[in-house]
């Protein structure tokens, strides 16, 4: 009981963050759901064993509403990401009542940051995995959406936790009715501007219509099958299929997902010449993804080096330059850390230990230009970033659309593959451009500069999307300072630092 009694406000600040994510349409609670947590460290000192299990019971509870999707998968990884996480929100919590004791009056300011920084560092190194951003609860809220293009996740992010800090000031200032009145005043205006931006952004934004005759196919092809070589043939009758129906409804460009081609296009005799028929008897340029490999050195653990790929091909087969995944799913398509630990190259969990991508690349289809990227990628707002505006010499350039292909099937009917998609609204607002998304069994969708879904899939429809192609000229001012993170996570350690040196405590 006594142990309900301390860590219930934990348990309730995790429940209403994670219900905000899933599809139930409550991203409201957002706004709410750190102020429990804020009560939590008003209330008194915590020992450090405390804090750990106030982290283990936030983080247990976020991944099994959120991320329980993942066990489908591998339920060790799950596991692992629960124990990974635990810690680093221990650590999170221990620097927050450290801050807190030694300097009070920044006690708010250590709050917001150290999340903040906890959000950015998910970005970095062979463990990376964004998917605890508080700004996705947003998703439903378009409006709200429209600042991504001047404050990016972690300005949206910094929002919702000042407006919890604001609501539990405002409720803790009893009897104080003109601090309340204050308080009140400064929610007032944090939400005037956000939704007036919103607003005028909604209305003003200039955007160019264009018929670019882009088409997005689902084929929904089941994972038990699709590496299967009996099935193959019945695969290919399927994209067979669709590609006919889209070269009728005037495609030019057909896109398929993720390792739709489950075989070495570029480098065995043959493999090529059932995409070519699709594309010489249709008139069609299709954009797929497939497996591919080039010679490794003597010294490497296999003879190859394997990449996840993607690349455009044209009826005139032209030579082609594939695209490889530059950002690979933890443990799922390769191992962590081989490089520095090469026994861990005899752990067999059923991971495909592709190699990381090193470059991007551009490709053109009639008169526009699109890069493209490959499906956990779409988590990673910066690779977004060069990819829609590259600088050119001393000035942006602006891609005219993304291209982002994807098998979820592995999740089958969870919410996960609803999860992964919403992160498109959110990047074609960061940088004002329009991403096509192909996805195995869905969900797939075509999103405009203004994170509108012009077009969409069902789970597991068989099916294709098309939508015009909407262009603006406009560089979202995040582009030329979307590093600026780096302020708020300085500001943290500076906070945590000087609180560990520092021996007075209030």
């Amino acid at each position: 009981m006594k142990l309900i009694r301390i860590y219930f406000p934990v348990l309730l600040a995790a429940l209403m963050l994670s219900v905000s994510r899933i599809p139930l349409h409550l991203g409201f609670l957002a706004f709410f759901a750190f102020v429990p947590l804020l009560w939590f460290f008003e209330r008194r000192i915590y020992s450090a064993r405390e804090l750990l299990l106030a982290a283990s019971v936030f983080t247990a509870v976020f991944i099994l509403i959120v991320l329980s999707w993942i066990s489908e998968v591998t339920p060790g990884g799950l596991f692992g990401i629960f124990i990974i996480y635990s810690l680093v929100y221990w650590l999170v919590f221990y620097a927050m009542q450290r801050i807190s004791r030694v300097f009070p009056a920044w006690r708010y300011v250590a709050f917001a940051s150290l999340l903040i920084t906890f959000e950015y560092l998910q970005n970095f190194g062979e463990t990376r995995f964004p998917w605890w951003n508080i700004s996705y609860s947003l998703a439903d809220y378009n409006l709200l959406l429209q600042a991504l293009d001047l404050l990016g996740l972690a300005g949206l992010s910094l929002l919702v936790l000042i407006s919890n800090i604001l609501i539990f000031k405002l409720v803790t200032a009893s009897g104080q009715l003109k601090q309340k009145k204050r308080i009140g005043l400064a929610l007032l205006v944090l939400f005037g501007l956000w939704f007036g931006y919103g607003l005028y952004t909604l209305r003003t934004l200039p955007l160019q219509k264009h018929d670019a005759r882009v088409f997005v196919m689902q084929p929904s092809i089941r994972q038990e099958i699709k590496w299967d070589e009996k099935a193959y043939a019945g695969i290919l009758a399927t994209y067979q299929k669709l590609s006919s129906k889209a070269a009728a409804d005037g495609a030019k460009l057909l896109i398929y997902p993720e390792a739709a081609m489950p075989v070495y296009l570029l480098r065995e005799p043959g493999e090529i010449g059932p995409l070519r028929k699709m594309m010489t008897e249709n008139d069609l340029e299709i954009f797929t993804g497939f497996p591919d490999y080039r010679q490794a050195p003597e010294t490497y653990h296999y003879p190859y080096y394997y990449y996840n790929a993607a690349a455009l091909f044209k009826p005139e087969m032209q030579p082609v330059e594939p695209y490889y995944k530059n950002i690979l799913v933890p443990v799922g398509e390769r191992m962590l850390w081989l490089k520095t630990f090469p026994i861990l190259w005899k752990l067999e969990f059923g991971q495909a230990n592709w190699e990381f991508g090193t470059d991007l690349k551009w490709y053109r289809s009639g008169s526009f230009e699109f890069s493209p990227n490959i499906c956990y990628e779409i988590a990673f707002p910066e690779l977004f970033h060069r990819m829609a505006i590259p600088r050119k010499e001393a000035e942006f350039h602006k891609t005219d659309y993304l291209v982002n292909i994807t098998n979820d099937a592995w999740f089958g009917t969870s919410y996960g593959p609803w999860l992964h998609g919403v992160m498109t609204r959110f990047r074609a607002i960061e940088n004002r451009v329009q991403i096509y998304r192909s996805a195995q069994t869905g969900i797939s969708m075509i999103v405009d500069p203004l994170g509108r879904t012009l077009a969409s899939t069902k789970l597991f429809e068989q099916t294709n999307i098309t939508a015009p192609l909407f262009t603006t000229k406009r560089i979202p001012l995040l582009r030329h300072i979307y590093k600026y993170p780096l302020v708020i996570c300085l500001t943290a350690l500076l906070l945590f630092v000087a609180a560990v040196i520092t021996k007075r405590e209030k």
